[in-house]
């Protein structure tokens, strides 16, 4: 009896597909269409179908069963039948509307544009729904994976990663894999037997499509090499796709579609359905488990057939086929559905799990000793699968009887009466090295992959001996733009190698393969598939195989980006990133070539210096970003100003230079240098803001002014800043006096930096009065120059010493000499003088400024830093560098007062005065001078101090000459006088003499 159960399961998974012949006569209609229309569809679809009597039908020419064009050109299949019963229902024509040689994926992208009013035998995809309505699933089918025999079962996609698989191009699944399984290489075939033949000749390592059409093909063609190796989530679930446009058919096709009867469906299902296993097994249940059945099986059925006439003979088959078994790692086994408990095991079980017999027959013993982390997965899923009445087969982990884990593969066939599944059948398998092998192939693949990744793109192209594509993957797509299906079986030479390239690749490709002459590595530039050319880097490797031959490989590495970089980088050598205009550089390199010529032909080169005004304000104002916008636009319209010949370059800046060769005469300098002025005061639009600039041009000329660039660029300058001093939006020539002066100042300032090593610099100091006790409580230290040849004017060096930024040293000095100073007379006079220091803005743009060191060096020991106060102009205010505010709060910090100079000549506000904690004003002299009783300068200066006072502020009036001055300045409540009244600027000892005496009160 045993035997006889042994051989009923084998011969179960023995089952093989059987073509089953069923009447081929014409489906019948219900119902009249007429009828069936005026009783199911409303007045205005009926309507619609009278208007259009004819519809479009898009499909696949070779889709066996569900749809072909025969031989003789008939539109045929399960799918065309239910076209037919639409037909009789709508009273219209459905006509096929294909091209003889139109692929599948060509159907589906003139689809895609409307070719078709509706498609019969579509998978809803989120691609497709962009443009098409779908009906409900009229068909359905399981979506498989076939590889070779020799390869064994797979099981689920993810066994397929970083594998190549082959999907005929326009079938659903080519979208679903790219998207759940990115790690599957696929190759895309115009057709789905071409797919099953790059499987069967080892060009893909399997095969996703429809079950049902692929077992057809293979039997059709005779593939013989191929069987079913796993499933897939995926379920081929046929609609009829309607045109997005088509509102009203889809209504009408889905009203059909849903009065086609069971029986209807049924006739149709039973005439084309040619795939059939006995007793219901599934096809993909050939795999490793059929293979080991056919083997016992051969040998059980060999031994049975010689020794079937005796009982004798008929146990001793039983008796070795129990051994066989034994011997192997295939467990058999059966259980109770129901209960779900043993009711067999083959003795071999104790052997490979280490329990015994008795232990497997135990109730609930298989989930209990399924590993925890499996086994709610591996119980459900066999009740899912058996309450459908299928058979399965399943991986999971099972726990030895000493502990150890194991996986086994376990392969279920169910034994059904009247519908019910009763017994479960079953062959276990120890899988538990393959399964660690494949671990440690995963691990080997992940870190190569992982290394790959880490690199950049890198296309690799195969190529046979005779030159023809075997292999491409993605990188090569994004890089040279062909598909995989474009290339594959193709010439090199037509793809990616220009013509002028082919004889010299197509020779050393030859050298190589015959001779073994390797194929240097090289930059070259090959074809992109628009025919532009792309820059690569490329290697190459041989490969020999005994199934097919030599097989050449490129490694080719993008240097689009590098070159692209290398240019980019050339270009900022050479060009202004802002304005893009040539800089400073390429400026020299055509200027020492328009000199050349000049020389040569005895032409003049004009060198224009431009500068443009205000543009400090823009900036300060609207800040860098609008500056950047009024730069570029200025660049474009000096550009519009001149020749193509003639250069326009920026300097740095808002400073801008041109070069305008083989210049005439006069005349035309200065109608170009009259349009860049008019052109650079029109109105700049930048953004949301309209803004004002005007420019100031100096000019000189080659050889008349100079003979070398160094020397022609200063005068420009000096013309330049000429022009601004007579009132900006001009321009001026070079003239000889304007070297003259500027010698002179390249003198003076060479004599101010060495003033302060020579000790030429001196600090003077005059009283500032209280008005209200008429002592001296505060002074101003000013500085004096006392050169060799005579005293010069602050007015004469302290611009060149701020302009030069030789400021920050003598500012630096002057600070030191003010605090020794104070620190002496307040050991000397026991009184405590707050001296004021002119601060310049350059001071405070020094990073060393009102650093801790800084404050360390200039408040020595002793100091009392409340005897200082830095006075700053109203200027410095409108700076909007933060860091100003920052390093004025410092002061404060340590003790320094704030003094604000020249108040009321420039643009401070309430809000300034507030922001940077003012602790004085000084009133400008300008209106002091001719302040007298009933004039306007008296209301604005009683106006001053009553604002300053209302902000806690005390004022200091400057200029002071008469006793009528500084009896007004009481009146109105001033606090400090300063001026000749009281004294001039004196020497530090004559200061002290005059102001320091215990004696002296004024």
């Amino acid at each position: 009896m045993f035997a006889s159960r042994i051989w009923v399961f084998f011969l179960v998974l023995l089952g093989t597909s059987a073509l089953v012949s069923l009447p081929s006569d014409n489906v019948r209609a219900s119902q009249n269409d007429a009828s069936w229309r005026e009783q199911n569809l409303t007045a205005q679809q009926i309507a619609w179908l009278e208007q259009h009597p004819l519809l479009k039908l898009g499909v696949d020419r070779s889709f066996a069963p569900y749809e072909w064009i025969d031989e003789s050109g008939r539109y045929t299949g399960m799918a065309a039948d239910y076209i037919k019963l639409l037909e009789q229902r709508l009273g219209v024509e459905i006509k096929p509307w294909v091209e003889p040689d139109q692929s599948w994926s060509e159907v589906l992208q003139a689809a895609s544009n409307g070719a078709f009013d509706l498609m019969s035998c579509l998978v809803k995809t989120p691609e497709r729904e962009d443009y098409l309505l779908f009906s409900e699933p009229y068909l359905s089918s399981a979506t498989v994976i076939i590889s070779k025999q020799s390869q064994g079962y797979l099981g689920t996609l993810d066994k397929l990663n970083g594998r190549t698989v082959a999907i005929h191009k326009g079938h659903f699944t080519n979208e679903l894999v790219k998207r759940d399984y990115p790690n599957i290489n696929i190759v895309n075939t115009a057709s789905l037997q071409q797919a099953l033949e790059f499987v069967s000749s080892g060009r893909a390592d399997a095969f996703v499509g429809d079950a049902t059409a692929a077992s057809l093909v293979m039997k059709k063609t005779g593939i013989l090499n191929l069987t079913f190796s796993g499933h897939t989530d995926y379920q081929s679930d046929f609609r009829i796709g309607v045109y997005k446009a088509n509102q009203e058919l889809a209504a009408i096709i889905a009203t059909a579609m849903g009065s086609i009867s069971e029986a209807e469906r049924n006739q149709i299902y039973d005439r084309w359905q040619r795939l059939e296993l006995p007793n219901g097994v599934p096809l993909e249940k050939i795999g490793i488990g059929l293979a080991l059945g056919l083997a016992l099986l051969s040998i059980f059925a060999y031994w049975n057939y010689r020794l079937r006439k005796s009982e004798a003979a008929h146990r001793l088959s039983r008796q070795r086929f129990k051994n066989l078994v034994e011997t192997t790692d295939a467990m058999v086994w059966e259980a109770d559905v129901e209960t779900e408990n043993f009711t067999y095991i083959s003795d071999n079980a104790v052997r490979i799990l280490g329990y015994s017999v008795e232990e497997w027959l135990q109730p609930n013993f298989w989930h209990q000793n399924i590993h925890p982390e499996d086994r709610d997965q591996a119980v459900n899923y066999c009740r899912t699968q058996t309450s459908k009445l299928l058979d399965h087969e399943f991986e999971y982990r099972f726990v030895h009887a000493d502990g150890q884990m194991l996986w086994i593969r376990d392969m279920v066939n169910l034994v059904v009466e009247e519908g019910r599944p009763v017994v479960m059948r079953g062959l276990m398998l120890d899988i538990t090295e393959r399964k660690k092998a494949e671990m440690l192939i995963r691990e080997s693949e992940h870190r190569f992959r992982e290394l790959i990744d880490s690199l950049p793109a890198i296309a690799v192209q195969g190529y046979d001996e005779q030159l023809r594509v075997t292999y491409w993957n993605d990188a090569s797509e994004r890089l040279y733009g062909f598909t995989q299906d474009e290339v594959l079986g193709r010439s090199l030479n037509e793809l990616i190698i220009p013509a002028s390239m082919r004889k010299e690749v197509h020779r050393a490709h030859r050298a190589w393969v015959d001779k073994g002459q390797a194929i240097p590595a090289a930059e070259l530039e090959l074809l992109h598939k628009d025919g532009s050319l792309v820059p690569v880097y490329s290697s190459h490797v041989l490969l020999g195989s005994e199934a097919s031959g030599k097989e050449m490989y490129c490694i080719d590495i993008s240097l689009v980006e590098q070159k692209k970089a290398n240019a980019e980088l050339k270009h900022l050598a050479h060009f202004d990133p802002l304005t893009q205009l040539p800089n400073r550089r390429t400026f020299s390199d055509r200027f020492d070539q328009m000199m050349k010529r000049s020389g040569r032909d005895g032409g003049r080169v004009a060198v224009m210096m431009i500068d443009l005004d205000h543009f400090k304000e823009v900036n300060d104002t609207l800040g860098h970003a609008y500056g950047d916008l009024l730069l570029q636009d200025a660049a474009k319209r000096l550009t519009r100003c001149v020749r193509e010949t003639d250069t326009v370059s920026r300097l740095g800046g808002d400073e801008f230079l041109l070069l305008l060769d083989h210049v005439g005469d006069i005349a035309a300098i200065e109608r170009i240098a009259k349009n860049i002025l008019q052109q650079m005061s029109e109105p700049y639009t930048l953004l949301d803001h309209r803004s004002y600039v005007t420019a100031s041009l100096g000019i000189t000329f080659f050889p008349d002014d100079a003979d070398t660039e160094e020397v022609l660029l200063k005068n420009a300058d000096q013309a330049m800043y000429a022009a601004k001093g007579k009132g900006r939006n001009r321009f001026h020539y070079f003239t000889p006096e304007m070297e003259v002066l500027a010698q002179t100042r390249r003198r003076l300032l060479g004599k101010l930096r060495e003033a302060i090593p020579r000790q030429q610099l001196e600090v003077y100091y005059q009283p500032i009065i209280d008005l209200s006790s008429g002592q001296i409580l505060k002074a101003e230290a000013l500085l004096r120059w006392n050169h060799p040849d005579g005293q010069i004017s602050p007015l004469e060096f302290i611009p060149l010493a701020e302009e030069t930024g030789l400021i920050i040293e003598i500012g630096n000095w002057v600070f030191s000499e003010v605090a020794r100073q104070s620190q002496q007379w307040s050991q000397d006079y026991q009184v405590e003088l707050q001296i004021s220091v002119n601060t310049s803005p350059a001071q405070y743009q020094d990073d060393y400024c009102c650093k801790p060191e800084w404050f360390e060096k200039i408040l020595i020991e002793g100091l009392n830093p409340a005897r200082l106060c830095v006075e700053i102009t109203e200027g410095l205010l409108m700076e909007p560098d933060p860091s100003i505010l920052q390093k004025l709060l410092m002061f404060r910090d340590n003790g320094v007062e704030v003094s604000l100079d020249d108040f009321g000549t420039g643009y401070s506000s309430l809000a300034y005065l507030k922001q940077f904690d003012i602790d004085y004003l000084k009133i400008d002299k300008s209106f002091v001078s001719n302040l007298s009783p009933d004039n306007h300068d008296r209301v604005l200066c009683q106006a001053i101090i009553a604002m300053a006072h209302t902000l806690g502020i005390k004022v200091i009036a400057e200029g002071v000459e008469t006793e009528q001055q500084q009896q007004l300045l009481r009146q109105i409540d001033c606090d400090y006088a300063q001026g000749y009244l009281f004294s001039h600027p004196l020497p530090a000892d004559q200061f002290a003499a005059n102001w320091l005496e215990p004696d002296s009160t004024s």
